[in-house]
């Protein structure tokens, strides 16, 4: 009997070898579809990620880009008349006022960790305040890097005020610079409630936020006249003395203008002739000027045989590149 005994062991190992195997088979199995759900996971989660962003970079873009139907924004006008002038000025302010921003925001910040539950006795609530301010101040800091990122791309020279006034135009009439506009008005308001609230509080009760509110005060009106002071140097040193010079422009220099017909869905932003006073008809044959003004083909041939400036914004037609 000892070989049907060898026979059984033999046989129950083979079956156990199989069970084994067959075990670590399924566990092998399992893991793999563990792991192959795991990657599934994780890649639904990066598209979800990228689609969140996509969606995002698109809301922003909008944001700054879209443009909004409304009244031209005067700085626009002020590109017209001196481009080159304007453009520094904006360069000067938006790095000024952004790095102006930042240190505000970080001081007040810094004391408003330090300051905050001791600032309750104050008679005024001006450690809301401060902090109000400092948010309205954050709001606009993406706004303005935005907007000197557009301007710094642009060439300091006279050749680009086509671009630079195109430039202006639409980052003006955009969302973006509307809300701007807004919380810069919302800003002054709260600024004026500021002084009300320090000149009627009692300055033993809190010094410390009361000499903060000040000071934040103080380099808002600094930066105040700063900017008054850049804006006499850059722009109003630039004014010509007198009126420009009257001359007309050549046939060649007029021919070589862009002719264009009137379609309906022009007349939101250019509805009427300035020199005639007439209003467009779908079909109708104008001209466009370097500086982007139309007008009726005739009447801007005969007004530029008389000047070689553009009846709205002055600007000679040999300011640009043609």
């Amino acid at each position: 009997f000892s070989w049907i005994k060898c026979l059984w062991t033999a046989s129950m190992s083979i079956i156990d070898s199989d069970e084994a195997d067959g075990l670590l088979r399924q566990r092998l199995a399992t893991l793999e579809a563990r792991q192959d759900r795991h990657v599934g996971e994780r890649r639904r989660d990066r598209s979800c990620a990228a689609r969140g962003w996509q969606k995002f970079i698109q809301a922003a873009v909008a944001f700054f880009d879209t443009e909004s139907r409304g009244h031209e924004d005067p700085l626009v006008e002020t590109v017209r008349q001196q481009p080159v002038a304007a453009l520094r000025f904006m360069r000067i302010m938006l790095v000024s006022g952004s790095f102006g921003s930042l240190v505000v925001c970080a001081l007040c910040w810094i004391f408003l960790y330090f300051f905050w539950s001791s600032s309750c006795s104050c008679q005024r609530p001006l450690r809301w305040w401060l902090l109000l301010y400092v948010i309205l101040q954050q709001l606009q800091l993406p706004i303005r890097f935005v907007t000197w990122r557009r301007v710094h791309r642009l060439p300091l020279n006279m050749a680009g005020n086509v671009e630079l006034q195109a430039e202006v135009q639409r980052f003006t009439s955009s969302l973006a610079w509307r809300w701007s506009k807004n919380i810069s008005l919302f800003t002054y308001g709260w600024f004026v409630l500021g002084i009300v609230w320090v000149l009627n509080s009692d300055f033993e009760s809190c010094m410390e936020t009361h000499r903060m509110t000040v000071a934040v005060i103080g380099q808002a009106f600094a930066r105040a006249v700063g900017a008054m002071l850049c804006f006499r140097m850059c722009l109003e040193a630039h004014v010509p003395e007198g009126p420009p010079k009257v001359e007309a422009a050549r046939s060649e220099e007029i021919y070589a203008l862009q002719v264009l017909a009137f379609r309906s869905e022009m007349a939101q932003k250019h509805a009427t002739c300035a020199v005639c006073l007439c209003d467009y008809v779908e079909g109708e044959v104008l001209r466009r000027l370097p500086c982007g003004h139309l007008f009726h083909r005739r009447c801007a041939d005969e007004w530029l045989q008389r000047s070689c400036r553009c009846p709205l914004c002055v600007q000679s037609i040999r300011d640009f590149r043609i």
